[in-house]
């Protein structure tokens, strides 16, 4: 059997040693963290729906506020089963869909969760407050779309900045561009989505529109 030069021994028991902690990655691996890189993330497939699906879908089914409010103070789970939806079934809140109209009765505009509260009946005080950002709070958008579910989703985390990305384009597409000052006293007509566990509860709506009227 011929010798292997001297000079080469040592490099061979580098190699010996070093082989051991080597990970050989298969094929079928390696094309799964391929598939995985190219695949659009969380935060860009919800920024790619928003404007495809899910402001069709809101623009389509949201009802008047009033019609849920009548309900919901007579039988809020039935209120909640007509005109609410609610991924999980049992101890979840409802979401629903809702177009507001009425008139800006104060306004909180120097917090970066900006808001405006409206009085939808007449009677000088507010029922809905709608959000105006640039800070969105909650989930009730993406909590009221029956085709966003958890299941489509790898973890809690991809679902999250499903929820953020649609606050995000609710902002930049509805909100941004909205004046902050002189708006008690004008009308607003709004659409968009609220979370309520029970009747009792704060009305805080997400808006995919807003459309600010004269003063009174």
């Amino acid at each position: 059997m011929p010798q292997l030069p001297r000079s080469l021994a040592p490099a061979l028991a580098l190699l010996a040693l070093a082989l051991p902690a080597c990970k050989f990655v298969d094929t079928a691996e390696l094309a799964a963290r391929r598939q995985a890189a190219a695949a659009p993330t969380a935060s860009a497939s919800g920024t790619a729906l928003y404007g495809a699906k899910v402001v069709p879908y809101v623009n389509e089914k949201a009802v008047p506020f009033g019609e849920i409010r009548t309900a919901a103070a007579a039988d809020f789970a039935s209120a909640g089963e007509r005109f609410g939806y609610r991924e999980v079934k049992e101890g979840a809140p409802f979401n629903f869909l809702a177009r507001v109209a009425g008139t800006i009765v104060s306004a909180d505009t120097k917090s970066r969760a900006a808001t405006a509260l409206v009085d939808t009946d007449g009677d000088g005080t507010g029922d809905v407050t709608i959000q105006l950002g640039p800070v969105i709070k909650g989930t009730s958008l993406r909590d009221a779309l029956p085709f966003v579910t958890f299941t489509s989703y790898a973890n809690q985390i991809e679902f999250a900045d499903v929820a953020k990305a649609f606050n995000s384009q609710a902002y930049e597409t509805a909100l941004k561009a909205l004046p902050r000052e002189a708006l008690v006293g004008r009308s607003v007509e709004a659409v968009g989505a609220f979370t309520l566990k029970s009747g009792a509860d704060r009305v805080l709506l997400t808006p995919v529109s807003v459309t600010l009227g004269g003063g009174a």
